[in-house]
């Protein structure tokens, strides 16, 4: 029931914000600024994303290619700079390995392989630096931040008995009796914010007139903890750590990144 609220929820603000965005980017520009300090486009923007650990006690492997797409609003301040806005629509999310208690029984531990897939909407705030036109093509940079929301939270969940304890110690057991479980709501696995640096580049190319098509490569990184409240076991090296015979209970916390690809028209 939660989880149904907070998808209703997650997705009424996010119609609101982009909605509240697009109506106070409208006055804004109306009232501000003329046609030659105004280029928006479009941008399909596909990405390869990996998960990065910072408690150590998960591991993550491989990244994964994902899909998204952008709105582009950039506000000329001269020939030269702008500060870019816009919404973008993106899916993040790759493979994490961690182990948990069998909640079924205390007396053994879970190795956990989780593939993440997330989606979020953000609202981009980046400072943007052009080069004069070489030819018909202008040169950028980027730098900035990224507020984003979680709008879905799916994950494909595969555990496995890997510890036991016999009484005396814990043993490594070896089993490939595998349980998969596809499309599992993670929602509350997610923080709703996720905050990110922005850095990237690329090139415009005058196609006619005021159009431009833009291709640029940007990375973005979250700089918060995108877990919410997830326990594992920790370990070292693959070993539980234990004192007193019981295993030591730890929190996740890492965050995501990912490599993008952006290519869009500008007008």
């Amino acid at each position: 029931m939660s989880t149904l609220m907070r998808n209703s929820q997650t997705s009424s603000l996010s119609t609101a914000i982009l909605l509240g965005f697009i109506a106070s980017s409208a006055l804004l520009f109306s009232n501000k600024t003329s046609a030659q300090d105004l280029r928006m486009g479009l941008a399909v923007t596909p990405n390869a994303a990996w998960m990065v650990s910072s408690d150590y006690d998960h591991i993550p492997s491989g990244a994964n290619l994902n899909f998204g797409y952008e709105f582009i609003a950039d506000i000329l301040f001269s020939e030269n700079y702008a500060l870019g806005l816009g919404v973008h629509i993106f899916n993040t999310g790759s493979d994490l390995t961690y182990q948990v208690m069998n909640p079924d029984a205390i007396s053994e531990i879970l190795d956990v392989d989780r593939t993440y897939s997330l989606q979020y909407v953000e609202l981009p705030f980046t400072f943007k630096m052009r080069t004069k036109e070489i030819g018909y093509m202008k040169i950028f940079s980027k730098f900035g931040f990224g507020l984003g929301m979680n709008v879905k939270s799916l994950a494909t969940d595969g555990r496995h008995l890997s510890w036991e304890f016999d009484g005396d110690d814990w043993v490594n057991v070896t089993s490939d009796g595998w349980t998969i479980n596809e499309g599992v709501d993670i929602t509350e696995d997610i923080k709703f914010f996720r905050a990110a640096v922005i850095v990237g580049g690329g090139i415009e190319k005058n196609l006619t007139g005021s159009t431009s098509l833009t291709i640029g490569l940007n990375y973005n990184s979250s700089f918060s903890n995108v877990h919410k409240d997830v326990d594992l076991i920790k370990f070292d090296s693959g070993v539980p750590e234990v004192i007193n015979g019981s295993p030591i209970p730890g929190i996740m916390k890492g965050n995501d990144r990912f490599l993008e690809l952006s290519v869009g028209v500008l007008f």
